[in-house]
């Protein structure tokens, strides 16, 4: 359920104020303002006079008010403490206003208000306890959500097979996407763990790489202890394979994460998984392995591929795609431009590469702000506006951790405004 701050809010404050005043009604709490402080002033309140506005009707917006003012701090503001200062504060308010209320030789009851703030609060912190569990599913299991665009094709794969049964891979060059996966760190493992131990890990991992792949209709092309490779293509029966490799990419992460945390909780070693995705044209066909001939690709595509993996180091990202494979599936997911790289000799330009951060929609409304702002951040220093650059970027900062990709984007602001120093002195 995606969270909408505004119609949840005037429900919870709706419903939170029906609660209070059904207590009311019953005679299980005290009214807000007794009966002899309306004749003890003779009418009027002091507060909003009764020809102007009855009494019950003034109560009935107060604590619809309250309630639905109390339920808006808790569906939008992120922080627990934030949200928990806020809620302490109205609650102390009350106080603070039976104390007014004596001052003045008056009486006011807090309960009904405390009430309807303690219902509104608690409320919708199960509303964002159920929001955060369907966002979280969103990220941990994205094949629910695969498109039936690009689901194998199971007629296609039957083909496929049959001609391979019958004369092999033909060498053909094809539209593909590649998906590259590296073990990082896998010297690091083999050198600190357990030999049975590494060896069970790096099986597991490339058992999760092959069987997500294969769920998305990849084939793998390549499983080592360093790396893993599947291709996405037209003629394994997989007609959207951008977005299938996409796809792929996210659910292998979420996969690896689980696993990472074992290796990390049994030998203080985490599985630092790097991906890189790219979609182009590719030779496929059957390469000797000994004496048997399996089918496999080569060419600058998957080329690609591999040295985006590489390249997730230097951002800190986990998921770096070719600018072929966001224009044809990032509209599937969520992604954000990272940097201008050469993919080929000079004289020709830089292409644009980027990171994916997850699925279409599964980002929450402070990442999605984030996610604006770095956009933003970028035009700003590609357009060489230093200081609107770094305003956006800092203000994309995660407080919570750090971001590599724009601590790099502010140290290159730093080095350009200083070249500019040096130049005009």
């Amino acid at each position: 359920m995606k969270c909408r701050p505004l119609p949840q809010s005037l429900l919870v404050g709706l419903g939170a104020c029906a609660v209070t005043l059904l207590a009311l009604k019953a005679g299980l709490l005290p009214t807000v303002f007794p009966a002899e402080f309306a004749s003890e002033t003779g009418g009027d309140t002091g507060i909003l006079p009764t020809f102007l506005l009855p009494l019950p009707l003034f109560a009935l917006f107060t604590l619809f008010a309250l309630g639905s003012g109390m339920a808006w701090v808790g569906l939008t503001v992120e922080s627990r403490f934030w949200r928990g200062f806020v809620g302490v504060g109205a609650l102390a308010q009350l106080l603070l206003a039976i104390e007014v209320a004596e001052r003045f030789e008056h009486r006011f009851s807090a309960w009904a208000p405390a009430v309807c703030v303690t219902i509104a609060w608690a409320f919708s912190e199960v509303l964002r306890y159920r929001n955060a569990r369907t966002e979280a599913g969103l990220e941990l299991d994205p094949a629910f959500f695969q498109p039936a665009a690009f689901r194998p094709n199971p007629i296609a794969l039957a083909q496929a097979a049959a001609v391979r049964v019958e004369s092999g891979t033909p060498s053909q060059r094809v539209a593909c996407t590649v998906l590259y996966c590296e073990l990082t760190n896998h010297s690091q493992l083999a050198d600190q763990l357990p030999p049975e131990a590494c060896a069970s890990f790096l099986n597991r991992l490339l058992f999760i790489s092959n069987e997500t792949a294969a769920a998305h209709g990849g084939r793998a092309d390549r499983l080592d202890s360093e790396a893993f490779r599947a291709v996405f293509c037209s003629a394994h029966g997989v007609e959207e394979h951008p977005e299938a490799a996409l796809h792929a990419a996210l659910a292998i992460r979420g996969r690896v994460q689980t696993l990472s945390q074992e290796c990390a909780v049994k030998f203080g070693q985490e599985l630092d998984v790097r991906m890189g995705v790219s979609t182009g044209e590719a030779l496929l066909a059957d390469f000797s392995q000994g004496q048997a001939m399996r089918p496999g690709i080569a060419g600058e595509t998957p080329e690609w591929a591999r040295r985006l993996a590489g390249a997730n180091v230097l951002y800190g990202s986990q998921i770096l795609i070719s600018a072929r494979t966001g224009l044809l599936g990032g509209h599937s997911v969520e992604r954000r431009p990272i940097d201008l790289l050469q993919r080929y000799e000079s004289p020709r330009p830089p292409e644009e590469v980027f990171e994916v951060l997850g699925l279409q929609y599964s980002l929450d409304s402070a990442a999605q702000t984030r996610l604006r702002l770095y956009k933003e951040g970028v035009s700003f220093f590609r357009a060489r506006k230093w200081a609107f650059a770094r305003a956006r970027l800092l203000a994309a900062r995660p407080a919570e951790r750090s971001d590599e990709a724009i601590e790099l984007l502010l140290q290159r602001i730093n080095e350009q405004e200083s070249l500019t120093e040096y130049a005009q002195g």
